[in-house]
């Protein structure tokens, strides 16, 4: 076979056949129906807060009082924030509208900062050990796990 016979056979091959575009279809389908469930899913906003660390619950707030507080690493304590207070190793937690996010953090990494707000899920801070999760109908805090 020369050459002029195979460029002749490669331009009378098909580039897809029917069962090439029942997959794609298939697969089209099992796509968009994957990201209608992810986004129409309803999701439970929550009405408090628990901040975590080291694998332990340490405070419990709601999310209907604006307020600020300061977590602080090592004695994993949070407490209301003063303005102009000297803190190191921390992270300082605001509640607005709703919403809990960590406003500000002294750690290299600043993912808990670019997190922003959340009315449901959580909010991580890996160096400093401090997890917030969203909590749903129930103002308590989980039990310890």
């Amino acid at each position: 076979m020369d050459r002029e016979q195979k460029a002749a056979l490669v331009r009378g091959q098909k580039f897809f056949v029917r069962g090439d575009l029942i997959v794609f279809a298939v697969v089209l389908a099992l796509l968009a129906a994957l990201t209608a469930v992810a986004f129409l899913t309803p999701r439970e906003e929550g009405n408090s807060f628990t901040v975590w660390y080291e694998g332990r619950a340490v405070f419990t707030a709601s999310l209907e009082e604006d307020a600020v507080y300061v977590f602080t690493v090592g004695s994993g304590a949070v407490a209301r924030y003063e303005e102009g207070a000297d803190y190191e190793e921390y992270n300082i937690i605001e509640v607005v509208n709703g919403t809990v996010r960590v406003r500000e953090a002294d750690c290299r990494s600043q993912d808990c900062v670019y997190r922003g707000a959340a009315d449901w899920g959580e909010i991580v801070c890996l160096p400093h050990g401090m997890r917030i999760e969203v909590n749903g109908e129930e103002a308590q805090p989980p039990a310890d796990y």
